[in-house]
């Protein structure tokens, strides 16, 4: 009797052997749902974000290289343009003849107390859902892209995009962190209206 109970019950589970105690620990901090989460969290994040930026700037380098002397490319009729265009304002153009410093204020410190204050909010802002993560992200990511051509481009963006139907109903030339930014505000929106979920995400 007294051998088969010592062979049923390890010494280790007994004296709590530094072995034992090291292998719970690792699972109690393993199986935290707030730490599991987070990092889910930081690394849709990330991903978005660099998935935003590269999409842009490598569209935007086949642009530079590609259509500059081209002119007007139609891909699908007249929906959907591609034509070279270097914008030194804001979206269609807002902000270009502003004189200096108003126009670096507005165009590139501006942007980027936004794109930090996003950034700061998605990280450490709590119960956010996963889809304003998402639509968050995709923001900062279009924001981080266009401010990064400023920087490389003094003061310029490259758009090449062109969108719409006959000659009036368009919108203006843009690129594809225009989209990242357009897109996430809209979904962001809509998240928004809609109704929310009983658990948002752990944070």
């Amino acid at each position: 009797m007294t051998g088969s109970c010592a062979s049923s019950f390890p010494l280790n589970s007994i004296t709590g052997s530094p072995n034992n105690v090291n292998q719970r620990r690792f699972i109690s901090l393993a199986g935290t749902p707030g730490m599991t989460s987070k990092l889910r969290n930081y690394i849709l994040i990330l991903t978005i974000i660099i998935v935003s930026i590269g999409c842009d700037q490598g569209t935007k380098a086949y642009a530079r290289h590609h259509l500059k002397s081209l002119g007007t490319i139609r891909i699908v009729g007249n929906f959907f343009i591609l034509t070279y265009a270097e914008n030194d304002g804001a979206f269609l153009g807002l902000g270009a003849h502003l004189s200096q410093p108003y126009k670096t204020i507005l165009l590139t410190l501006f942007p980027l107390i936004i794109v930090l204050a996003g950034l700061g909010y998605v990280i450490l802002g709590k119960h956010l859902l996963v889809w304003e993560i998402v639509c968050i992200a995709s923001i900062i990511g279009g924001g981080m892209s266009n401010l990064l051509d400023r920087i490389a481009y003094h003061g310029t963006v490259t758009d090449f995009m062109n969108f719409g139907i006959g000659p009036w109903l368009r919108t203006g030339i843009l690129n594809f962190a225009d989209l990242s930014i357009t897109l996430g505000a809209v979904g962001l929106l809509v998240v928004q209206l809609v109704h929310r979920p009983e658990k948002p995400v752990n944070r």
